[in-house]
């Protein structure tokens, strides 16, 4: 009786550990698209100054805050989001609209699938 309980508390422990990372994931997969699309917003009206400033001060966070979730996740994901950052920041010195544009779009994507990939749900346990 005494190891069933001990299974149901780490068994419940750990539910709630997932139940966290999402959420928490999903906060942190948030934030960035929505910064990412305030850049996007600068882009499309051609204010390429602010969008410079908004892109250093992103790439500058997202290398500071991924720290812990790449511990965690599929490296390649962050890695992606990583060289997208840096090609975007090159499209908006060039003042490269589409190619901006573009990288915007793969950013947010991949956000969205590191928040997919990492959901406590029955889509992901079968």
């Amino acid at each position: 009786m005494k190891s069933f309980i001990y299974v149901l508390i780490w068994t419940i422990l750990f539910i709630i550990f997932g139940f966290y990372v999402t959420n928490e994931v999903g906060n942190f997969t948030e934030d960035y698209k929505n910064k990412v699309t305030i850049i996007e917003n600068y882009i499309e009206e051609d204010n390429w100054d602010d969008a410079k400033t908004m892109i250093k001060d992103v790439s500058d966070s997202w290398d500071k805050e991924k720290s812990p979730w790449y511990k965690l996740f599929n490296h390649e994901s962050f890695d992606l989001i990583s060289l997208h950052f840096n090609i975007l920041n090159k499209s908006i010195n060039t003042k490269d609209k589409s190619k901006a544009l573009e990288n915007i779009e793969i950013i947010k994507i991949t956000l969205e699938n590191i928040l997919e990939s990492e959901k406590c749900d029955l889509n992901h346990i079968l």
